[in-house]
């Protein structure tokens, strides 16, 4: 899960809440990196950047999924389903999709990487949380 704990240079910390339309066979978890596909939102593959971030959950039968637009000045905890131990801050590491491809962690691979490490946060195994930006 991408959870948005700030938005650097704002005075403001709430993201503004975005309507957009998704297909009927995709279901998307609150806090999934999300881009668009032929005009629907589509869970992000591992060298994509994320346009949007879902809010909250959206099942298969729903028309539209509430989400918000990722800006470069938004900093997001999440969890690294490789290992951090070769990592530093600013290494760019790429998606990673859980169980049912929804893509809410990142991994450990720096290649082709879309999400850049602001901090590691004491990260030591597989599950641990970690602040990255896009």
């Amino acid at each position: 899960m991408f959870k948005l704990i700030k938005i650097q240079n704002s005075g403001v910390n709430v993201p503004e809440p975005i309507i957009i339309k998704k297909l009927s066979e995709t279901e998307i978890k609150s806090g999934e990196a999300l881009t668009l596909e032929y005009g629907y939102l589509t869970s992000c593959i591992p060298t994509q950047k994320p346009l949007y971030v879902a809010i909250n959950n959206a099942k298969y039968d729903d028309e539209y999924a509430v989400v918000f637009e990722v800006n470069s000045n938004m900093l997001f905890e999440t969890t690294i389903n490789g290992d951090p131990s070769e990592l530093f801050v600013g290494d760019k590491v790429t998606m990673a999709n859980d169980e049912n491809g929804s893509a809410v962690m990142v991994s450990s691979n720096t290649t082709s990487g879309v999400a850049t490490i602001v901090d590691l946060m004491d990260a030591e195994k597989i599950g641990d949380k970690i602040t990255v930006k896009f």
